[in-house]
Formats: C-alpha cells, structure tokens, sequence
C-alpha cells in the first residue's frame, strides 16, 4: 500500500516552490511612505468642540424660529416681507404708497367682447362655469390683462410671466394659503390696496384701488383673480370651475 505521507509531502513542495517563482515575476509597487502624510494631519487644527449646552441653545433657537413662524404672522411677515404668486406680488404688512380710490381706471382699459378679448390676448381664457356668461369684459394694456365682471365677481386673467402687473398690501394675518385644482393658491380674506405695474416695473399711483376678498393662482404660466365679496369656499368653487 502506497503511503499517502509521501505524495502529500512532495504537492507541498511543488506548491511551495510554484508560489516562490511567482512571486519573483509580480511587479509589486513599494509600499507609500505614511510618516510625512501623518506628521502634516497632526500639525493641523484639531475642529471646534462646540460646548453642549452652545448647541442646545442653537437647536432651540431654531426650533423656537420655526414655530413662531407657524403660529405668528407677524414674525413671518418680518422674515418674508412679501409672497409672489405668478404676475401678483403681495407685500405684508406694508402700507400702500398711495390712498386707494374705489374703482380707478387701469392703463388702456376699454369694453370688449368676449371674443375680441380673446383675440387679443396673448394666453387662452378660460370662463367660470358656475356664474354663466360675464356681464362685461374690459381689455387692459392692449390684452396684457382681461377682466370679466358677473355681477358684484370679478374674474381677471393674465400672462404669469417673470414681471408682476399686480402688487397688493394687506396684513400677514389676512393671508391665507390654499390649492386651486391642485395647485398653490393665495386667499386674502378682506378688502386690500391693489396698484397696477406697468410694463417698465413700475407702480401706478392713479391705478391703486381698493380690491375686495380675493382668491389668487397661477396655471400653465397664467394668473388668475377672483374678487368679490366672497367667502374662501365659495371662490374655491369658482375657481375650480374654470378647469
């Protein structure tokens, strides 16, 4: 009987001397030279330990920010002085640069027919369905803005373009944040100072009037207005009846 002793004695000697004539052909690199890399991490500043109770007050302090601006309008008026919504710019808590008149004039308006209104102006119009058709409508600025009436409702529609047309003042308070159809939307719940902004960015003086509860939107780049003495719900409906 052969002995297994032998056979395994003479593989390790073969595989001890395959390993020795290969590794005499690999090209290994030299080993990085690690004293100089570690010395220059020594010498730099070790970061700042910021004292336990610095950091609890810095997370208060945050904490504190945020929820004062949840529940006070008036800190989120001090920490954002005005909202854009498409072409309407609202300004809190800011007076109006001028005394509003009651129903002012705005650059170019004159009576239009719906159709003529639609011709002119550069976005599609879209009609309320719930109030029927308009009373009247009124072209603005050569068809940079159309204004419908239904009754005591007043339905504007405009390009939402970079520029605002429309600047309000109002108080934070009376700012309220809602969806049209899914999309963001901006409630002021009381009559506000509204100037008209003409193509240069600049305000009308002679265009500031007193707008009465307004319902503010944009989609697909055009801005809408529904004004009138109306609660939240019942602008909601309307609006969303444009769609």
């Amino acid at each position: 009987m052969a002995d297994h002793s032998d056979v395994d004695d003479v593989d390790d000697l073969d595989l001890e001397s395959a390993l020795r004539s290969l590794g005499a052909r690999l090209d290994v690199p030299d080993a990085p030279h690690l004293t100089s890399a570690v010395l220059a991490r020594l010498d730099e500043p070790a970061p700042p330990v910021w004292p336990r109770r610095v950091l609890t007050a810095a997370v208060a302090a945050v904490v504190a920010l945020a929820t004062a601006m949840v529940v006070s309008p008036a800190v989120r008026a001090a920490v954002v002085e005005f909202l854009r919504i498409g072409a309407v710019e609202i300004h809190q808590n800011q007076p109006a640069p001028v005394t509003p008149s009651l129903d002012p004039p705005l650059p170019g308006e004159r009576d239009v027919t719906l159709a003529e209104a639609a011709e002119a102006a550069d976005f599609p119009l879209r009609l309320p369905t719930t109030l029927g058709p308009p009373g009247a409508v009124r072209l603005i600025d050569d068809g940079r803005v159309v204004t419908m009436a239904f009754g005591a409702v007043r339905v504007d529609q405009f390009d939402g373009g970079l520029a605002p047309m429309f600047t309000k003042f109002t108080h934070a308070a009376d700012i309220h944040h809602v969806t049209v159809d899914s999309s963001p939307a901006i409630w002021v719940d009381r009559p506000h100072p509204v100037l008209y902004t003409d193509r240069d960015g600049t305000l009308r003086d002679e265009s500031a009037r007193l707008a009465a509860s307004t319902l503010i939107w944009e989609k697909d780049g055009v801005t809408y207005r529904v004004e009138g003495d109306l609660r939240q719900r019942q602008a909601i409906e309307i609006a969303e009846s444009m769609f």
